[in-house]
């Protein structure tokens, strides 16, 4: 957790007597005056800042996808409410679908994840500029962003750069194990969730084996780009908790200072 504000925060916090090695800039005369020893007034940082949710609702999204995209939504949410800090939702698919506004508070929360939870998206496919655009209009200070999607679309590389500069830019890339590991059932016909295109596939023997590892490649050429934009992420299964990929990734964040100090502008007064 870094302060929005490097250098003694504005919040004040007390007034206690003066102890060998407090900076003497804070003594407050005032009260030293009245009491007749030396008194100082001492500042709470400021940390407050944005959570932006930007939640992919686009038909490629599975059943399993969605419940996981609420249940991950949900443990970040009330992670920033515990931390006091302010929250917005983008939902999008291939156009922006839905905005809740930055608020803070437990039914700001609960209200935001009521809407996730009952949206429709009104687009077929996937697009991340119009969230990503939204949230550079609505984030003018510092804050953290966090994408949750299934990554079927391209990546917007020059307006990633722009939102990971002046936010901390995270993703939660979602899969559906179901579609990841399926059954040796022969010739199976499939329809594309956005396009509504269908495709006769055989998915028995090695040929299932086929499709299998070419979502290991897509996945691996996701996580390439990523990287290669400075993104820090992470990949959530369904049916299993989201918790313990998101606490190992904040942990790794936490151990690489540079993680911690972008994005962070000097108070004035420094």
């Amino acid at each position: 957790y870094r302060s929005v504000l490097r250098g003694q925060g504005l919040e004040f916090a007390e007034l206690r007597p003066y102890e060998p090695g407090d900076d003497v800039r804070g003594i407050d005369w005032n009260v030293t005056a009245r009491t007749g020893a030396l008194h100082v007034r001492r500042y709470r940082e400021e940390r407050a800042r944005t959570l932006f949710l930007l939640a992919d609702i686009s038909l490629s999204c599975t059943p399993a996808t969605r419940q996981l995209l609420a249940e991950t939504a949900a443990l970040l949410a009330f992670t920033a409410v515990a931390c006091r800090d302010r929250l917005a939702l983008v939902a999008f698919s291939d156009r922006l679908e839905h905005l809740v506004h930055p608020g803070s508070g437990r039914n700001h929360a609960l209200r935001l994840l009521s809407d996730l939870l009952t949206l429709s998206p009104a687009g077929r496919g996937t697009d991340l500029v119009p969230p990503l655009e939204a949230t550079l209009a609505l984030g003018r200070r510092p804050g953290m962003v966090i994408l949750l999607s299934d990554g079927h679309a391209p990546l917007p590389e020059a307006l990633l750069r722009r939102v990971g500069a002046r936010h901390d830019l995270l993703a939660c890339v979602l899969r559906d194990d179901g579609e990841r590991h399926l059954p040796a059932a022969g010739l199976v016909l499939c329809r594309d969730r956005e396009s509504g295109a269908e495709r006769l596939l055989d998915l028995s023997g090695r040929r299932g084996e086929t499709l299998t590892e070419g979502w290991r490649r897509t996945d691996r050429e996701l996580a390439s780009g990523l990287r290669r934009l400075a993104v820090d992420h992470t990949f959530l299964g369904s049916g299993r908790s989201p918790l313990p990929a998101l606490r190992a990734l904040f942990r790794a964040r936490r151990r690489r200072p540079e993680a911690n100090s972008r994005s962070v502008r000097r108070h004035p007064s420094v």
